[in-house]
């Protein structure tokens, strides 16, 4: 368990200057500007709708950085220029944005040109993430370094590190406040076990676990049972006594809708058991206007909402040149629009807490999770932004490895094995969300859960 912070980077060897720099349209007036600082640096710039194999040494890609457009639409318009570009070796640099307090208008494109240097190796992409206190001069000035995966604040060049000194479980506290808990993706899987963790160390509260699934009653001719396959035959049994035709689609659909809705149950009796008032909410958090109703009917019945907690994601794991729209899609709707909406629906001064599920897959890239590294990459920004706005917010974005459950199969958990990769442990995992969330430092936002990548 290790601390994430920026740190600045040392002044730059002198290098040799690129002679010749090709910049995207995309973000029309940047692209401009840099054009007329570079040229005033002596280096000869082309301005591009498209970049191609082009006869430069270096190319930058605007379209990660304009202002106002959907987080959905910059980061696929990056990621599918990269594909165009899979064959360079010329540098490629990603322009992104950070401290911007228009939450969307920041990116991940660090999660992205970490995940392409593992699977295109002879291809050399960095990310420049830039503040709007950074000139265009200071962008320009940057860019001729070629830096590594930076961000650019100010004139201030930094770099996001691991901390070497381990971090230590805090001392628990007494706490005084009970408060209104809005948990995404809580009611199933490892965010379950963190918000009864969670219970455990409050011990009094309201939680509110939001979810796509019905909760339903177990069909009383089904026999209990936890087991997917077994539950699948039994229900195939049930519908030929009943003179019906199984349909596997529909039994698969059935059979794992009850074993959520268990699971669901479960999770709210174990969170009564510790003392919590617990609800559930079925909600698609990436519905804005059922997002804002929904939370509009809660505070209006409840009181605002003090802590949030944000779990839920979803993979579409595949090579990133096979990557389509719908892919990035579906992993950015519950990550990223979902914490959107909900933020734009409640009242964060109110907040006290904010705990984001990030993934280790943003620190260091993972082949396969192009999508899923930049979503969790935005979730980390968005952390430090909160805590640099919000006053008296305790905001924690947990980069967690892979997890003894969860998404992680048992196909999975042999691939980590063989990469020396441990597995957290789900009581072990839930005891360090709840400490840390609760009582760690305040200033230590990022942290690293798990071993290096």
């Amino acid at each position: 368990m290790h601390r994430i912070d920026n740190v600045s980077v040392p002044r730059a060897k002198k290098a040799s200057k690129p002679s010749k720099i090709v910049i995207t349209t995309a973000n029309t007036d940047l692209a401009k500007s840099l054009e007329h600082e570079l040229s005033a640096l002596n280096v000869a710039v082309q301005l591009v709708d498209k970049p191609q194999a082009e006869n430069a040494d270096l190319i930058v890609l605007t379209e990660g950085s304009i202002n106002g457009e959907p987080a959905i639409s910059r980061h696929w318009a990056v990621l599918r220029i990269c594909k165009t570009l899979r064959e360079t070796e010329i540098p490629i640099v990603l322009l992104g944005r950070q401290n911007q307090h228009d939450l969307e208008s920041i990116t991940g494109l660090s999660g992205l040109s970490r995940t392409l240097r593992q699977e295109w190796p002879g291809v050399p992409i960095t990310n420049l993430d830039i503040s709007p206190s950074s000139s265009v001069k200071q962008i320009a000035q940057t860019l001729l370094k070629t830096p590594s995966d930076s961000h650019l604040d100010a004139g201030k060049l930094s770099t996001t590190q691991i901390l070497e000194t381990p971090l230590a479980l805090p001392n628990t506290k007494s706490l005084s406040q009970s408060g209104n808990w809005l948990i995404t993706g809580g009611a199933r899987g490892v965010t379950a076990a963190c918000a009864i963790g969670l219970a455990r160390q409050l011990g009094t509260g309201k939680f509110f676990l939001a979810g796509r699934s019905d909760i339903v009653e177990w069909p009383e001719s089904i026999p209990d049972c936890e087991d997917l396959l077994s539950l699948r035959a039994d229900l195939i049994q049930r519908a030929k006594r009943n003179g019906e035709r199984p349909r596997l689609p529909e039994i698969d659909r059935q059979a794992r809708g009850l074993l959520a809705s268990r699971e669901a149950q479960q999770t709210l009796g174990a969170l009564t058991a510790a003392g919590i008032e617990a609800h559930y909410m079925k909600l698609d958090i990436s519905k804005r206007r059922s997002v804002q109703s929904t939370i509009a009917q809660l505070t209006s019945a409840h009181g605002p909402i003090t802590g949030l907690v944000h779990g839920a994601g979803v993979l579409a794991d595949r090579q990133a040149i096979k990557k389509t729209k719908a892919d990035l899609t579906k992993v950015f709707a519950p990550k990223v629009l979902g914490l959107l909406n909900i933020l734009d629906s409640i009242d964060v001064s109110a907040l006290d807490h904010l705990g984001l599920f990030s993934s280790a897959a943003a620190v260091f890239g993972n082949p396969g999770q192009s999508d899923y590294a930049m979503a969790n990459a935005w979730l980390n920004n968005v952390a430090d932004q909160l805590h640099a706005t919000h006053k008296g917010l305790r905001v924690r974005s947990f980069c967690w490895g892979p997890w003894a459950g969860g998404m992680v199969d048992e196909t999975l958990a042999a691939q980590f094995a063989e990469r020396g990769i441990n597995l957290i442990e789900l009581q072990d995992g839930a005891e360090i969300f709840a400490k840390h969330l609760l009582f760690g430092e305040d200033d230590c936002v990022n942290l690293l859960i798990g071993d290096r990548w």
